[in-house]
């Protein structure tokens, strides 16, 4: 993380919390020292130290964006399966899926690393087998991660634990959870296994939840009569934090449980509505006190990773299978997008633009058409801003992409590898 201060002027700053039509930042290292009214920044003990200034040309700064789900290794199988509904979808991926090594995974990671700072996003949440890939791209590119081994067996838990003592805590800017699957998927035992595991270790938890009507029906069928959400709750899975993918299938029972145990739910609309799974009751379980963020799933299911698209999505998604445009407002788009996911992740003062939190923060390129009739902040990023119109992206007071540019990341060797790698999977 940066040791340098910078200071971003000329910008509407939109916080989180408040909105600045004459906004500046001023952040020292790793965090911020203030946010707010460009006119009440004042000067602060340099201690012979300099200031980098840089000129945001009327454009926003906003927090960083966090997805709260995702398989950035999946980049490599972007369009494998287009079409086929989840079932048949997943059996074409697992079939490539086992054709991919350590270094494949590390360079689809960096790849999905550069698209994620490139559309603004400064934290995201991960679930794939052999994880120390995704995390070595992650710590390479010095972007905010969460990881966990999806575990299907009890050798991918053991898996997770070494990450755990490895990685966890590193730089500030590496969490690591226990994953399983889901609950069609991962064995009881092994389900068991790796919560009384993150409990004992004090690591959070990843899964897979309600995606389908099918997975409902037959996890009701499986195990007497109880949804995904109960059966899950009774193996004590929810009794760390954790994430639960998706819940497109939830009745208000399972919001209660889900809402009681302080679980974020990781709402992924693009993948939802391109694998026909349905659209989750995000009004619904917002109201029942549950918790839900936004992530962008995997390459392979969406197929892009840009957050703004995801944003925009969330609020049309409610809009229409509530037939009620305000079920979403897009200040609760963003907050979900932002504070919400990163909490969820484990990282509680991230998300929000404010002194002594995280200085993880994009600037949206003040020149971009949309911005010539700016009225609403929050609209204008949810509505019209796209991942494109993303100028600079920080995190931890260091600048990680600017105009095009990647200060951590060597682009042209990582998109050779991934073109080979690709080459010689499909």
């Amino acid at each position: 993380m940066s040791e340098t201060m910078y200071l971003i002027k000329n910008v509407k700053l939109y916080t989180g919390e408040s909105v600045y039509p004459d906004g500046a930042i001023l952040t020292d290292g790793p965090s911020i020292l203030y946010a707010g009214d460009a006119a009440k920044l004042t000067a602060p003990p340099l201690k012979g130290r300099k200031i980098d200034i840089i000129d945001g040309r009327g454009g926003i700064c906003m927090p960083g964006l966090c997805s709260a789900h995702s398989h950035v290794a999946m980049t490599l199988l972007r369009g494998v399966g287009g079409g086929l509904p989840l079932g048949e979808w997943l059996q074409r991926i697992f079939t490539v899926e086992a054709l991919l090594t350590d270094d494949d995974i590390y360079t689809g990671a960096t790849l999905a690393i550069m698209e994620y700072l490139r559309y603004g996003v400064t934290c995201f949440a991960d679930m794939y087998f052999r994880a120390n890939g995704v995390l070595r791209a992650a710590h390479e590119a010095k972007i905010r991660a969460n990881a966990c081994v999806g575990a299907i067996s009890a050798s991918h838990v053991a898996e997770n634990e070494a990450l755990f003592h490895e990685f966890d805590g590193e730089g500030e800017l590496i969490r690591i959870y226990f994953g399983i699957h889901s609950e069609y998927a991962t064995d009881k035992s092994v389900a068991h296994l790796a919560a009384e595991t993150a409990q004992k270790l004090g690591a959070g938890m990843h899964v897979h939840v309600s995606e389908t009507s099918s997975e409902v029906e037959a996890c009701r069928e499986q195990h007497g009569g109880k949804s995904p959400v109960e059966y899950l709750s009774d193996l004590g899975i929810f009794d760390v934090p954790t994430i639960a993918a998706h819940c497109v299938h939830v009745d208000e029972g399972d919001m209660a449980i889900l809402a009681s145990h302080g679980v974020t739910v990781a709402h992924c609309p693009a993948s939802n509505m391109k694998l026909s799974s349905g659209a989750a009751p995000v009004a619904a379980m917002r109201a029942h006190g549950v918790n839900v963020a936004i992530g962008t799933d995997g390459p392979a299911s969406n197929n892009t990773l840009d957050m703004f698209r995801e944003m925009r999505l969330a609020a049309l998604l409610s809009s229409l299978s509530t037939r009620n445009p305000a079920s979403l407002s897009a200040s609760d788009a963003i907050e979900m997008a932002t504070v919400v996911g990163a909490k969820g992740a484990g990282f509680s003062e991230v998300g929000i633009l404010r002194s002594g939190y995280a200085a993880d923060l994009i600037v949206i390129n003040g020149a971009a058409p949309f911005m010539a009739t700016e009225r609403d902040v929050a609209e204008d990023i949810v509505y019209a801003a796209a991942g494109g119109d993303v100028q600079m992206t920080m995190v931890g007071g260091q600048i990680l992409y600017i105009n095009g540019n990647y200060t951590t990341i060597d682009t042209e060797r990582a998109i050779y590898e991934a073109r080979a790698a690709m080459s010689r999977l499909l």
